[in-house]
């Protein structure tokens, strides 16, 4: 898989997605606004509006939690092949209100793990159908109990929108290499 942290610039050294946010959380209240930024490449103006428009949760004491940060890398992992509205929408979809914690059906940061832990098995070279990834997710969130009725469907239905989007901007790179590479090749 990638050599980094889907939605972030942090090296994988064969951690899993578990073990990077634990490490980061383990002794700690939260991390500051300038480690986010650090973690995910991302400018404090981005961060800042995504909180402004509510899909990320505000933090406390200018604090971000695991959760905090595993929902911006979600975004930010979408973000180059789905419009930021859709991906504010599926994890809506997921979890509710991102100020709101009551209505969530999963942490954001279990989610995080689930999604890593699926891209780690998934080969984007060979195409799945909708059974063969929902199987996919089906196994990796055998332990999920749900809060209430039809939550395992909401988290395997935006699950299966996560993975996809996030194949296709596999491709998308890809393509856009391939593009750059005719460019070169038309100029010589």
């Amino acid at each position: 898989m990638d050599a980094t942290f889907p939605g972030s610039v942090i090296p994988r050294q064969g951690k899993s997605a578990q073990e990077f946010l634990e490490g980061l959380f383990f002794a700690t209240k939260g991390i500051m606004l300038l480690q986010v930024r650090e973690i995910t490449g991302l400018d404090t103006p981005v961060i800042q509006n995504w909180v402004s428009r509510g899909w990320v949760q505000k933090p406390v004491e200018k604090r971000y939690s695991a959760d905090h940060l595993a929902r911006i890398m979600l975004i930010n992992m979408l973000r180059p092949v789905a419009k930021l509205e859709h991906v504010a929408q599926i994890l809506a979809y997921i979890n509710g209100d991102a100020g709101n914690s009551a209505d969530d059906i999963i942490p954001e940061s279990t989610l995080y793990i689930y999604v890593c832990d699926i891209l780690d098995q998934v080969d984007f070279e060979t195409v799945l159908t909708e059974q063969e990834l929902r199987s996919v997710i089906e196994a990796k969130i055998g332990d999920y109990r749900e809060p209430f009725a039809g939550a395992r469907e909401k988290l395997i239905g935006g699950i299966q929108l996560i993975l996809l989007y996030y194949a296709a901007a596999i491709l998308k790179v890809r393509a856009d290499r391939m593009i750059g590479q005719l460019s070169i090749a038309e100029a010589e």
